[in-house]
């Protein structure tokens, strides 16, 4: 599977934090590849921004 491939729907943001975590910083998300839609609906993991907030350097 290339980046440029949508990946399963299923596939979660497993490092994902919660806004406010110290040292957390915006990543693609991976449940949409950043695009913030599945199957034509809003992704659930990021809202439909295509980013989600991840640990940087082992925070979180």
């Amino acid at each position: 599977m290339s980046d440029s491939e949508p990946r399963d729907a299923n596939h979660r943001n497993s490092d994902a934090v919660p806004p406010g975590t110290p040292n957390a910083a915006e990543n693609t998300c991976r449940r949409c590849s950043g695009s913030g839609r599945i199957d034509g609906a809003e992704c659930p993991d990021c809202g439909g921004t295509g980013k989600v907030l991840t640990p940087v350097g082992g925070a979180g």
